[in-house]
């Protein structure tokens, strides 16, 4: 019987995330493939549920649907935040993505949407929230 993922496995592995579009969001680096840790909030859950029980040596493509990716954008997400929040000397503009320090000291990723002389509009959604992703994968080895 075949080596298979299990839920805290070890593996090496090549993957490259698109969206529906074909547009190419990520994918490995590594030529010898990437390593990752299941069961350690790696990557997503309902991805890293989707790798259980697949083979080593598997190439696989799976289709993950908005509502069991990253949601749909939430528009109570979308924020005005004082321009006095931010450092002066930094430069801001409409689709940059920032990073924001939660009290808990989180950092979250925050978009412009846009700007005035008193606030910054802050889109603090998932930037994949609302999207349908493609995964294509190979398991290379599990350890």
């Amino acid at each position: 019987m075949s080596n298979t993922v299990q839920k805290n496995s070890h593996i090496r592995w090549h993957y490259q995330l698109f969206l529906a579009d074909g547009h190419l969001v990520e994918a490995s680096e590594d030529a010898e493939g990437d390593v990752l840790q299941l069961g350690q909030g790696q990557i997503h859950p309902n991805l890293e549920k989707a790798l259980i029980g697949l083979p080593e040596g598997e190439k696989i493509r799976l289709i993950i649907l908005a509502d069991q990716a990253f949601g749909f954008p939430d528009p109570e997400a979308i924020q005005s935040v004082p321009r006095t929040q931010f450092p002066t000397e930094q430069a801001l503009s409409e689709g940059q993505i920032i990073s924001f320090s939660l009290p808990s000291g989180q950092e979250i990723p925050g978009k412009i949407l846009a700007l005035t002389a008193d606030s910054v509009s802050v889109d603090f959604n998932h930037p994949l929230a609302g999207h349908n992703l493609t995964f294509e994968l190979e398991i290379m080895e599990i350890a």
